[in-house]
């Protein structure tokens, strides 16, 4: 019998067919994400490496979203105003050492996976704003071209120290590039403005020996095939607001898709109840579980902050997920 951590790199990596459908929330080791404070600032608030100030939230599920005055209000004037974090500063392995005291350190069992949350695209709209950043991508897109190369040279930098410290089988790059209703850019914005660096840092990670994945919220089908192209092995978290049965069809044997869990619907709320969460995991095993290449992903949005408050979230998500985990 398969291991978690085989079964899990048989669907997500290779393609095939695993012997049961993995759940990302059971069998991975998660690190990374919130816990990188030179990206999202330190725990309860304040600045991050690049002068953003973030603040802690309870209704985003404990996640820390950016606000204050946006650093940079001239894109054209990047060079002179964006200042990048110093990764030396940071006490890598002392982060480790924390991080598997919470989530655990089986590797022989469990995939290890880094977050590097905050891609090309969200950083620019970090520092701008969502307004100010589409702007500048529409009225200077040489200017954005040059902020985000420097932005993916950063992310390099880190693949380097994550590789070195973590040692994780997949870093997870974060760039959500779309709202459920569609892309924030056209597909041409995207494939000539964003595409170029997220294969350059997907090239990357792969350099060290390590598995590239994407996460993409919202409605993004129409860019999986330029996801394919430049080397991604999985997209999450998929939404159902996409095809995901159509993209398995038609793109399962090139690239894994994580999620399927309808998490911006009321199975997705603290208040779903057990019936409801009941019946879209077995939904989701009925659906895309009989597909090589698919992942199972759920979770909930909670009022509380910390990994108790999601672990509460996801625990009745997790047994639905054993009850229904071998439909084929």
């Amino acid at each position: 019998m398969l291991t978690p951590k085989e079964n899990f790199l048989l669907a997500a990596v290779e393609h095939k067919k695993p012997e049961w459908v993995p759940n990302e929330m059971s069998d991975v080791i998660m690190y990374g994400g919130a816990f990188e404070s030179f990206e999202n600032g330190p725990a309860g608030g304040g600045l991050d490496g690049f002068g953003v100030t973030w603040h802690a939230t309870e209704s985003a599920g404990g996640q820390p979203v950016p606000g204050g005055k946006p650093v940079l209000d001239d894109i054209e004037k990047w060079e002179n105003i964006v200042k990048f974090p110093n990764l030396d500063e940071y006490d890598w392995e002392g982060s480790l050492a924390m991080q598997a005291g919470i989530f655990g350190a089986d590797r022989d069992q469990r995939v290890v996976e880094y977050g590097m949350w905050n891609g090309q695209f969200l950083r620019l709209t970090h520092l701008m704003g969502f307004e100010n950043a589409l702007c500048a991508m529409l009225e200077e897109p040489e200017a954005c071209d040059a902020l985000f190369a420097a932005i993916t040279d950063y992310k390099i930098k880190l693949v380097e120290r994550v590789a070195k410290h973590f040692k994780p089988d997949i870093i997870t790059s974060y760039d959500d590039i779309a709202t459920e209703r569609g892309l924030f850019m056209s597909p041409g914005t995207y494939r000539s403005l964003i595409k170029p660096h997220h294969k350059r840092l997907n090239d990357a990670i792969k350099a060290h020996g390590i598995i590239p994945f994407i996460h993409t919220c919202g409605k993004c089908e129409e860019i999986i095939p330029d996801y394919v192209e430049i080397g991604t092995a999985a997209w999450t978290s998929a939404q159902p607001m996409n095809d995901i049965e159509g993209i398995l069809k038609k793109y399962g044997s090139q690239i894994a898709v994580v999620g399927g869990y309808d998490t911006n619907g009321r199975p997705g709320l603290e208040e779903a109840t057990n019936e409801e969460i009941d019946a879209d995991v077995k939904r989701c095993m009925e659906t895309y579980g009989p597909y090589g290449s698919y992942v199972f992903m759920g979770f909930r949005l909670m009022s509380g902050a910390g990994p108790e408050s999601f672990m509460e979230g996801i625990l009745p998500i997790n047994d639905a997920v054993e009850k229904y985990k071998h439909i084929k």
